[in-house]
């Protein structure tokens, strides 16, 4: 067997039947092993967007997932995707091709140190050999899920891929993974303490609910408690937005609403949480007990209780034990947020512009309640996050602890392929879709039923925003955008524009129904932004 055949078959043993890229000279050993193994390879536009699918493959299947590069300048240009799942806790096997050692170190065109380039934004970079391919592939692929997960990198010359493998192994090799830590019974004892004391409980819930899925848990605590539930933008849907408990979502701006909760809290259950998801620094003072798949570290909240490992009996036992929550609280306290953010009067739109607000609203009023949507990242991101009710869990995908432009679209392609005959939704900017029009032929070729909703303002105008805010003029932020109905149309997709409520309701309409990926561009006033200075 060789390198490459080994790898083939370590992901294969993983559940791992698709994997997303784009391919170099240096990588046709594996390539060609990826092929006699029956692995479906998805040629994508631009190595990170590789990336972006691989993640959204992962979140939905619960599995890890990998993607592949060229050496040089395709693993440059897959670094915003790796950096994104490092930040937002992507278990990927990122394999790249690397220059072979015998050509070092006096051969340097397209030779860059990948170790040093990754090592920062991976769990680890691991050199592929013959000697030590039996054990580095298997442990880097279980490091991707250990602990906290995150993306890890293996690099494999061409060379040495098409060689056999050898029976002598070098030290080159991931740490072993350990076990969860399980809480003891003084955690508990912490933890009943502070619930029967505490008179206004809040669940702050993140990125770690996924895959083990403990949402009838979370549920059963919140409602035990009459405790609000808050959560971030990667964890939309694990209560249901229409549930008299759920709060509403942190982590998009300093002035997320569900902060107003949040500061009055006098006990926080964190469950899943990850702070790399905040933009306000966390200074909450409420005593903590923190319920995660992984260790409280980097940073430590400081917390009472610690319960580290599998969340479901975690939570079940907590809803077991006494609490004497405050009558004006949990579900009473939610509905007066509710109330308060509905009396907020929006302004009149531009003519033959329409307000984001009113876009979504028609998109949310004509698709299925369990629809999924990616949305890439900008002012339209923070006003879906915080506006868009998500009913069922992990039918939101979002780039949020890198917020990285351009994950919108490879991320519904990857989502739909997941969920095969189901529409999926993305919500990009204009200046996010521009980064990765050319995925538009991938969407034409796999002939994906993907709904691009597009919010075309003509800027960045997240940055303008803040330009305005500071009082300095609008400078570097505008732009022309090209005709992106034509565009889509060379791709053979459907293509829309719409500046008022009847044709945005018609083409919404027409393109879910239809199953085929279609752009719809909105013409936009973003003056109704949260972001923007009125």
């Amino acid at each position: 067997m060789t390198v490459a055949e080994l790898l083939a078959e370590t992901l294969q043993a993983a559940w791992i039947t698709t994997i997303f890229g784009l391919p170099g000279g240096e990588n046709v050993a594996v390539l060609d092993a990826f092929r006699r193994y029956g692995l479906r390879f998805v040629l994508v536009r631009n190595e990170s967007s590789a990336v972006f699918m691989a993640d959204a493959t992962a979140r939905l299947t619960g599995k890890p997932s990998a993607c592949l590069t060229t050496l040089g300048p395709g693993a440059a240009n897959a670094v915003a995707g790796v950096a994104h799942a490092y930040l937002d806790r992507a278990p990927i096997l990122v394999i790249t091709a690397q220059t072979p050692d015998q050509l070092l170190p006096d051969h340097t065109h397209q030779v860059l140190d990948l170790a040093a380039l990754f090592t920062p934004i991976t769990k680890g970079s691991f050199h592929v050999q013959p000697t030590n391919a039996r054990a580095v592939i298997p442990a880097a692929l279980a490091l991707t899920t250990a602990g906290r997960p995150g993306p890890v990198h293996l690099r494999i010359s061409n060379e040495a891929a098409a060689q056999l493998l050898s029976e002598a192994t070098s030290e080159s090799t991931p740490a072993p993974v350990s076990a969860p830590v399980s809480a003891d019974r003084t955690q508990f004892a912490l933890a009943r303490q502070l619930l029967a004391q505490a008179r206004k409980p809040v669940l702050a819930v993140g990125v770690g609910m996924e895959p083990e899925q403990p949402y009838p848990a979370l549920r059963l605590l919140a409602e035990t408690l009459n405790a609000p539930v808050i959560v971030t933008p990667k964890a939309k849907g694990a209560l249901p937005d229409d549930h008299p408990l759920a709060a509403g979502v942190i982590g998009l701006a300093r002035t997320d609403p569900a902060y107003q909760i949040l500061d009055e809290a006098d006990c926080i259950i964190a469950v899943g949480f990850d702070v790399v998801e905040l933009v306000k620094p966390w200074q909450q003072a409420a005593p903590l007990i923190w319920i995660a798949p992984w260790a409280n570290t980097q940073p430590v909240l400081p917390a009472v209780a610690e319960f580290t490992g599998p969340m479901q009996p975690t939570l079940e036992q907590l809803a077991d034990l006494p609490s004497h929550p405050a009558p004006e609280w949990g579900a009473t306290r939610v509905a007066a947020l509710h109330q308060q953010l509905a009396q907020q009067i929006l302004p009149t739109p531009a003519p033959r512009r329409l307000l984001p607000q009113t876009v979504l609203q028609m998109v949310r009023q004509h698709s299925a309640r369990d629809i999924l949507v990616t949305t890439d990242v900008g002012s339209h991101k923070i006003l879906a996050g915080l506006t868009w009710p998500a009913y069922t869990a992990n039918r939101y995908l979002v780039s949020n602890g890198l917020s990285c432009m351009g994950f919108a679209l490879p991320s519904a392609m990857a989502a739909s392929l997941a969920l095969p005959g189901q529409p999926v939704l993305c919500l990009t900017g204009d200046a996010g879709f521009a980064m990765v029009l050319g995925e538009l032929g991938l969407l034409a070729e796999l002939k994906l039923p993907v709904v691009i909703v597009l919010f075309n303002d003509n800027a960045l105008d997240l940055i303008r925003s803040a330009q305005q805010r500071a009082g300095k003029p609008t400078y570097g932020t505008e732009f022309v955008n090209p005709n992106f109905g034509q565009i889509a149309a060379a791709y053979g997709l459907a293509a829309y524009q719409v500046h008022d409520e009847v044709s945005c309701t018609e083409a919404i309409k027409t393109a879910l129904d239809s199953g085929r990926p279609t752009l719809i561009e909105a013409l936009i006033d973003p003056n109704s932004y949260p972001t923007t200075p009125r």
